[in-house]
């Protein structure tokens, strides 16, 4: 669990990163003495200069004495389809390399919550799988899916793309999608994960993946860091 100067130094990042993306500076711009930032944040110099220098090394701003702060660059925005199913190579854009820095799968019993979500018997086996997918080396979402053992053929490809091995190697055709998207903000736990503050604002979704007969498939719980993303969805006329 995170200490309160781990909490308070990921607050004022997440402070000074959106105040960079915000309208108010473009890339060229320079940044406000640290005295100033000092004085309107209400942070030590020493909390202030340690985040700076962070941002630095991952060249956002350049810093030199006697010239002050320059903004280098803003962060990328992806793009979320909501419209879309799959995993994260076929519902977002925007990014250059798409990555997993954490993994972790566990075999598990369903009991009375798996076994009404997945249409299961309380003892069923199931496959748990938990990662943090990134985007260009950035953590940006924490993934959580369950599997019905008996329904699916271990493959070294299930795990990177579920959504795509279930259809493509498996021959499962995922017919409809029951989503459940709701605003969240980062509890203990994602904010270390995620490398976010706690309350940082998330999107979470809730998904039951189910084949044309109605049998569910998967079910996915993914958090979503919310300032990464521009969310997209296409309303069509019926």
């Amino acid at each position: 669990m995170e200490n309160s100067k781990d909490t308070q130094h990921l607050k004022l990042r997440a402070v000074i990163l959106n105040m960079i993306d915000s309208s108010l500076y473009q890339v060229g711009d320079r940044f406000p003495p640290e005295m100033e930032l000092c004085k309107e944040l209400d942070v030590s110099r020493a909390a202030l200069r340690k985040v700076l220098d962070e941002l630095q090394q991952d060249e956002y701003i350049s810093r030199v004495q006697g010239s002050g702060t320059l903004i280098l660059k803003k962060r990328t925005k992806f793009t979320l389809n909501l419209s879309a199913f799959g995993g994260a190579a076929e519902t977002i854009s925007g990014y250059s390399a798409l990555g997993i820095e954490h993994f972790r799968i566990t075999e598990i019993t369903a009991g009375e919550k798996y076994a009404k979500l997945l249409e299961v018997e309380t003892d069923d086996r199931l496959i748990e799988l938990e990662r943090i997918r990134t985007l260009d080396g950035t953590p940006a979402i924490y993934t959580h899916n369950v599997l019905v053992k008996s329904r699916i053929d271990y493959h070294e490809n299930l795990y990177a793309e579920i959504a795509s091995s279930l259809s493509k190697t498996m021959g499962w055709h995922v017919e409809t999608c029951d989503a459940n998207i709701q605003f969240y903000t980062a509890d203990a736990v994602l904010s270390g994960m995620l490398r976010v503050p706690v309350g940082a604002p998330l999107l979470r979704i809730e998904e039951i993946a189910r084949q044309v007969d109605g049998l569910p498939l998967d079910y996915s719980l993914d958090y979503y860091i919310a300032d990464l993303f521009d969310f997209q969805i296409v309303r069509r006329k019926h």
